[in-house]
């Protein structure tokens, strides 16, 4: 029989773990610290991810991972164009419903707190299901856990809130992992290498990320403060490899045009190796994005810019960093309202030099 208390506890009987964070990247990446203490805790359970499909490569070969459970997002979302494909949509659910109950779930933790993650939970007929109250839950999920923890405060930081989830595993969090992402022998070689042919040297670099998906476009800070921090680093003899993702290469090469020479656009890159080139980088520069939060799961110093996000919310974690924002604005934690409050405006290039110099600083020069 497994017990569960909200004061922790949680022990016998539990085997089989489903953790459910469907997306997107720099999310699931904040939330691996918290399932790798779980791993530590409870050595002899097993553990499955459930994840939109897109994000199965983030967590692919991840040694802390029984088992990956990709939803067919994919193809579910070109399924809505037509009323037939409803049918072949009514179709994947069932099937991946079947296969969830198939493993025999004990317990499910719901790190995302919606509607989709919380009938993931539903249907993986974990009899315990523990997740969010109060503002970390919407579109009814409270509805489908059964168990609710406190989130906090709206401020308080992605990675502090996903560490609360473990509260009624009576699970220690006072010393949090690193991402615990695999690291290959093959894609460290040809991280060197890409490094070595694009840069001219297999020295000391920086890689910067100017990049953001479609949808989160406000999110992009200007590449003009980008340039600045690639020109400030040559002087320290640190050239800057700016990465780029599907469709983000003009924002790349308008980042290395504006830095007079010192910063050099990356080829295209698999994700997985993007985090090798990320793990081997003197430091990482981006906005709130998936790759800065790469670079903290893999422990290398950032240079976070924020604008239009809340940067307690979504602070750097585990690594040496700064932050770079509008002077005096006021965050509230609250994305749509955050969103509202004048994206970039208020931050200035020289500003964000000067976050760049207190973390070379910390860094030893």
């Amino acid at each position: 029989m497994t017990t569960v208390s909200k004061s922790g506890g949680i022990r016998e009987g539990l085997h089989r773990i489903l953790v459910i964070r469907l997306g997107a990247m720099g999310d699931i990446l904040r939330t691996l610290p918290a399932v790798r203490l779980v791993r530590k805790a409870i050595p002899g359970c097993s553990i499955h991810w459930a994840c939109d499909d897109r994000w199965a490569q983030v967590l692919d070969g991840h040694p802390d991972l029984d088992g990956l459970l990709p939803l067919p997002r994919s193809l579910m979302d070109s399924n809505r164009r037509a009323p037939a494909g409803w049918l072949r949509t009514a179709g994947l659910v069932l099937e991946y419903r079947r296969q969830l109950r198939s493993t025999g779930f004990q317990l499910a933790l719901d790190f995302h707190g919606n509607l989709r993650s919380g009938l993931v939970g539903a249907f993986s007929g974990a009899g315990v299901r523990i997740g969010y109250g109060g503002h970390q839950q919407k579109e009814w999920n409270s509805l489908f856990t059964t168990l609710k923890v406190d989130p906090g405060g709206r401020r308080d930081s992605r990675m502090t809130r996903n560490l609360r989830l473990l509260a009624p595993l009576g699970i220690g969090t006072e010393s949090i992992p690193d991402g615990g992402l695999p690291v290959l022998p093959r894609l460290e070689a040809e991280a060197e290498e890409l490094v070595r042919a694009t840069l001219g040297q297999a020295g000391r670099y920086a890689v910067i990320s100017p990049g953001v998906s479609a949808s989160q476009a406000y999110k992009k800070p200007p590449p003009e403060f980008l340039a600045a921090a690639a020109e400030r680093l040559a002087r320290s003899g640190i050239r800057s490899l700016v990465t780029h993702g599907p469709g983000e290469r003009p924002d790349a090469e308008r980042v290395a045009a504006l830095s007079d020479g010192t910063a050099v656009v990356s080829p295209s890159t698999s994700l997985s190796l993007l985090f090798h080139l990320i793990r081997n980088a003197g430091l990482f520069i981006g906005g709130d994005t998936g790759p800065l939060h790469a670079a903290c799961a893999v422990g290398t110093p950032v240079l976070a810019l924020y604008g239009p996000t809340d940067p307690a919310v979504n602070a750097p974690w585990n690594v040496l960093h700064e932050t770079a924002y509008p002077q005096g604005r006021t965050y509230t934690g609250i994305k749509k309202i955050d969103r509202a409050g004048g994206g970039f405006t208020g931050l200035t290039a020289a500003m964000v030099v000067d976050s760049l110099e207190r973390l070379l600083a910390k860094m030893g020069g």
